[in-house]
């Protein structure tokens, strides 16, 4: 599978979430004030997974995000050394593959849900409710991208269960 089209069907998936709830969303009363507010974290942070993860609001060509996300995950797998190194091992020809299935989630783990983690821990011992709920969507959002796309990479056999034991 050509990596474009990798990366196509991981963009696909990060706005097919998107717009699921985009649809829940329209169908609660606007009086369900907490219920909304919910939603409408979970929605952003779909619409972060393809923006800041996939880099999918540039203007540029496919190819040159792709180039872009290369440089991105050459730097954040200096922190992961198993998968530096498998990454480091890889023919020219395959990197292109890697980065397009995988780069979005290593970077949206490595900068966004590690770290909120020990947030929401600190927020629910705080018994901070607020800050603790919004916590929860976003890392659950998140979370349910990298189901959809591990999904998708069993699927089709591009670089599957590679992220199964996470980016800690």
């Amino acid at each position: 599978m050509h990596y474009l089209e990798i990366d196509k069907a991981m963009y696909d998936i990060a706005i097919q979430k998107y717009n699921e709830c985009q649809s829940r969303l329209d169908a609660v009363p606007m009086e369900n004030k907490n219920e909304r507010k919910a939603l409408i974290i979970e929605r952003e942070m779909y619409a972060l997974c393809n923006h800041a993860g996939l880099l999918g609001n540039s203007t540029e060509k496919r190819e040159k995000v792709l180039s872009m996300r290369r440089h991105v995950i050459g730097q954040i797998l200096q922190r992961y050394p198993q998968l530096n190194e498998m990454y480091t091992k890889l023919k020219e020809e395959e990197i292109s593959t890697f980065v397009a299935a995988l780069q979005a989630e290593i970077f949206m783990r490595d900068q966004l849900v590690n770290p909120y983690c020990p947030e929401y821990k600190m927020a629910t011992d705080a018994k901070d409710t607020d800050k603790a709920f919004e916590l929860q969507i976003k890392i659950g959002a998140c979370e349910n991208v990298f189901e959809a796309w591990e999904e998708w990479r069993k699927e089709n056999k591009v670089y599957p269960g590679v992220l199964s034991e996470g980016l800690k």
